[in-house]
């Protein structure tokens, strides 16, 4: 799931500025801007990139809550297994007393 939300939001990126790069190379006729298409073009390649900024970072946080929940579950396996060659038993009671 994590791997396919960076995918997603790298191909938008790529989309976006492959867009903003053909919107360069192509000539304006005269406006009314001036000459600031491209400054407004840059301006709106930016704020469609924040969509997959955020993608893109919630697809980070998915995958490490994914790797902390592994951990986790490791870390108890090992605990359990530290607890059961440890503790004492019934057999050790008795041999004991």
């Amino acid at each position: 799931m994590a791997a396919f939300l960076k995918i997603v939001s790298g191909v938008y990126l790529v989309f976006v500025w492959l867009v903003f790069a053909m919107m360069l190379k192509t000539p304006v006729a005269a406006s009314s801007l001036g000459g600031a298409e491209p400054v407004f073009a840059f301006l709106i390649a930016v704020a469609l990139s924040i969509p997959a900024v955020a993608l893109f970072a919630f697809g980070q946080v998915v995958g490490d809550v994914r790797i902390i929940r592994n951990n986790s579950r490791l870390q108890v396996d090992h605990l359990a297994a530290m607890r059961r060659y440890y503790e004492p038993t019934q057999d050790d009671r008795r041999l004991s007393a």
